[in-house]
This record gives C-alpha cells, sequence and structure tokens, in this order.
C-alpha cells in the first residue's frame, strides 16, 4: 500500500517551468523538506492550477505531493519528522 503526504504549495507565474519551477518550490518548502523529497523511495506529484491570491491568467499554484510506500518505515519517519506534512489518502 502506498502512502500519500500534502507536502506543501507554491505560487508562480504560468511562465516558470521545470528548473525555475523547482527553484519555487525549494523556496518554498525549505531545503531540508525539499532534499527528503527528491529520494528514490519518493515520488513526487505537483498539482498545477490557477492562483487563489493573484490573477489566475498569470499565476499558478503549485500543490506538492509525495507517495511513499506504507510498508516502508521511511513512511513513518517521514510524517515524523516533518510535522508539517498531511496524510492525504491511502492508496
Amino acid at each position: 500500500m502506498v502512502v500519500r503526504y500534502y507536502v506543501g504549495s507554491a505560487e508562480m507565474k504560468w511562465t516558470h517551468k521545470d528548473k525555475l519551477e523547482q527553484i519555487w518550490i525549494r523556496r518554498e518548502l525549505g531545503d531540508e523538506l525539499f532534499e527528503a523529497i527528491q529520494q528514490d523511495w519518493c515520488r513526487v506529484e505537483i498539482l498545477r492550477s490557477d492562483s487563489q491570491s493573484l490573477p489566475g491568467d498569470t499565476y499558478k499554484r503549485c500543490d506538492v505531493y509525495v507517495y511513499i510506500e506504507e510498508e516502508d518505515q521511511r513512511a513513518t519517519l517521514f510524517a515524523l519528522k516533518y510535522s508539517q506534512v498531511r496524510l492525504t489518502e491511502k492508496v
């Protein structure tokens, strides 16, 4: 079984793609958490939508989710170490 955690979000211009998008996400999440979700035992999913606080035609919101195998102890350790993440579902 896989667990899905909501890690955080970042708002930026729609023109920010790939590397620049990752820089903005890293800025919002912090270096330590960003490095943790880059490990091979995490699968990162970024959901993009119109910004909720800025004009949606120019700005986007990136919600960051992480999938981790529940049987792996890392899922529990991840949730304990980063208390700001929220469990959203078990798949």
